[in-house]
This record gives C-alpha cells, structure tokens and sequence, in this order.
C-alpha cells in the first residue's frame, strides 16, 4: 500500500524482504514510539539551518504517507542543499532507484570534493 506505483516489486521480492523485516526486529512498540517521536519532534527549520555539510534531500513524489511539500521544505532550509524528486517512488526504497540514488549521491560528492 506504501510501495512505488512505478515500480512495484514482485511477490517474491516483497515477502522476502517483510520476512526479513519480520527477523531482524519484531518490535511492535517501535511504530507507537516512532509516530509518538515525529508527532513530538516539532518544527526543526531551525536545526536544519544550522547544516553546512553537502546535502541531497530525496523525496519520493508518491509517498501517500508524507506529503513531498516537507521534503521540498527540508531542502529549502539547507543552505545549499539539492532537492531529488522521484516521480513513481513511494514509501519504500525500491531495488529499481537503487542505481539512480547512487548518482546523486555520487554526483553530490563528487561536486563537493572540488
């Protein structure tokens, strides 16, 4: 419900990767106390200013979770910073983008370094 409309896994895929999931932390207190985080953390603009490291925000334009305004807000925020869009991404971080977010990431280093 939260993965990439353009790029879905496949069944195979998506229940290994839940079963793993499932193994390595079955926690299930951990989702009442990550929403209780984010609904306490308040506005960190001010925080964000304050980096002055070389920043790539990726944002997934179909989140249906997060609205991609607080991805485009975050990157505002950060001096410098570079904005990502993804067109077809959702929640999840798909094994398809794995080689398009290397290259930014790369690309951002790489500009950083001269």
């Amino acid at each position: 419900m939260i993965g990439s409309p353009a790029y879905p896994a496949d069944e195979k895929t998506l229940r290994a990767n839940i079963e793993a999931d499932v193994k390595r932390s079955n926690y299930p207190a951990g989702f009442t106390r990550q929403i209780a985080a984010v609904m306490m953390t308040g506005d960190r603009r001010a925080e964000l200013k304050k980096i002055t490291a070389p920043t790539l925000v990726i944002y997934r334009l179909d989140d249906p979770l997060v609205p991609v305004q607080g991805g485009r807000d975050t990157a505002a925020n950060i001096k410098g910073a570079e904005l990502l869009e993804i067109p077809g991404m959702g929640h999840d971080l798909t094994v398809a983008l794995y080689g398009q977010i290397a290259d930014a990431i790369h690309g951002l280093a790489s500009r950083a370094g001269s």
